[in-house]
């Protein structure tokens, strides 16, 4: 049996209300193609341990499958991480992750 966390249902309904068939996405012969395109996406993530890069950050990818199957393919991520970790990292992890915003939208 599998539980998933508050944030986990919350994206998952999220994602389920986004994704629909004749607006976002719709079948093809050669199977779904996206109808969102050319647009850019910035993903703001923020955890408590330090997952990115590692065969444990399962969001990332769940979240990149999620937007190329509605057809953007463009996508950035900031990450603030560690943030339960102590308050020193916690305020570099923001501090990198507003100087990371800050170069994206210049």
């Amino acid at each position: 049996m599998t539980f998933l966390s508050h944030a986990q249902t919350t994206l998952k309904a999220w994602i389920d209300h986004v994704a629909r068939a004749g607006v976002t996405f719709r079948y093809t012969a050669n199977g779904p193609e996206g109808l969102v395109a050319d647009r850019k996406l910035t993903v703001l993530a923020a955890r408590g341990g330090r997952y990115a890069g590692t065969p444990k950050d399962t969001q990332s990818g769940y979240v990149r499958d999620f937007f190329n199957f509605i057809g953007i393919r463009d996508i950035d991520f900031v990450y603030a991480e560690g943030m339960a970790l102590d308050e020193s990292t916690r305020r570099e992890a923001l501090d990198a992750a507003h100087s990371r915003i800050d170069k994206l939208a210049a």
